[in-house]
């Protein structure tokens, strides 16, 4: 199962991890949760998904706060959000995304950070689902913003059944809208 953690203003700047930090976080978050992670990374915005059969939200936290340099028990609660399951932590994810590509700026900074982090990590089966539904929800005529990766061709990325199913969801709920 996919669990989702973001965390934004302040504590996005504390919980920023350099792209040299980024190997040894996901092994510690490997650790924690008993599977896939990915992590993207800039100094606004840090999303950070993992596959755990339970949500780990407080071992996380703390493993990132660690890691980071930071105590995680002095941060402000509404610097993160958390999500447990596949759908509900895509859906808010892909909501939230829609809402950061309304700063172009910004959008162009998170999609070079989530380009680098999937590069490093193509096989991931995780990351392959959030590049499958964002590819279906870029390309439904509703939604008007680019993909969070430029081209199919740039990835290796087999699409399955369930990965489109759950795009098509989320178009369907109407939750993609800004």
């Amino acid at each position: 199962m996919i669990h989702w953690i973001t965390s934004t203003g302040k504590s996005a700047k504390e919980y920023h991890l350099k792209q040299g930090q980024i190997s040894d976080f996901k092994s510690l978050m490997r650790t924690i949760t008993s599977g896939r992670v990915m992590i993207i990374s800039t100094w606004f915005r840090s999303d950070l998904f993992y596959q755990a059969e339970e949500a780990q939200t407080e071992p996380v936290l703390t493993g990132w706060g660690l890691h980071a340099n930071v105590d995680s028990q002095t941060l402000a609660d509404q610097d993160f959000e958390v999500c447990t399951g596949d759908e509900p932590s895509l859906t808010a994810y892909f909501q939230s995304i829609n809402r950061l590509a309304q700063n172009w700026y910004k959008y162009r900074l998170y999609r070079k950070a989530f380009l680098y982090s999937f590069a490093n990590d193509q096989k991931n089966p995780m990351a392959k689902t959030i590049v499958g539904c964002d590819g279906h929800l870029t390309n439904h005529p509703d939604l008007k913003r680019a993909p969070l990766v430029k081209s199919v061709k740039e990835i290796d990325n087999v699409v399955t059944k369930d990965t489109f199913s759950l795009a098509m969801r989320i178009i369907n709920s109407q939750t993609h809208s800004n």
